[in-house]
């Protein structure tokens, strides 16, 4: 490698910014933070940074209440298709039920089941602000519930 090549494109490249003043140092900053965007890790395809989608693109807990009761989420991407998979708790109740769902960008819709075979309600909800809030309801829409949750790390 030749040094005075480089030393010629850096030579040029000061020159620009001279003659340019600060007009360039801002187009640098922006093309700087552009390149640190779009090579960030790995976001699920077309997951915005920050949005709830790309959140839960690995496991996380989520806590809140639903209805009156304090709740507990904990939801993964399912291992080879697209959408989520988790279970949640009531605090106090044992009970584990299965949730099974999917989030586009910041909007979330889930059914759960406490067979594992039969739907028995379903979470209707999107994120701001960092919170996640909704309406959950039975499968037949006769009974609903707000929710609120805010995500965690596992």
């Amino acid at each position: 490698m030749g040094g005075g090549a480089m030393m010629a494109g850096v030579s040029r490249l000061l020159l620009l910014f001279v003659l340019s003043g600060f007009t360039i140092c801002t187009q640098a900053q922006q093309a700087v933070a552009g390149a640190a965007v779009t090579t960030t890790a790995a976001s699920p395809a077309g997951a915005t940074p920050g949005s709830l989608q790309e959140m839960l693109s690995k496991p996380a807990v989520l806590r809140g209440t639903l209805g009156d009761a304090q709740v507990q989420l904990s939801v993964k991407p399912k291992a080879d298709e697209d959408g989520l998979e988790g279970k949640y708790f009531v605090f106090g109740q044992s009970a584990q039920i299965l949730l099974a769902g999917e989030v586009d960008q910041n909007d979330l819709m889930m059914e759960e089941s406490h067979n594992g075979k039969d739907v028995s309600g379903q979470w209707e909800g999107s994120f701001k602000n960092g919170l996640l809030s909704g309406t959950w309801s039975t499968l037949d829409g006769s009974v609903t519930k707000p929710f609120s949750l805010k995500v965690g790390a596992p």
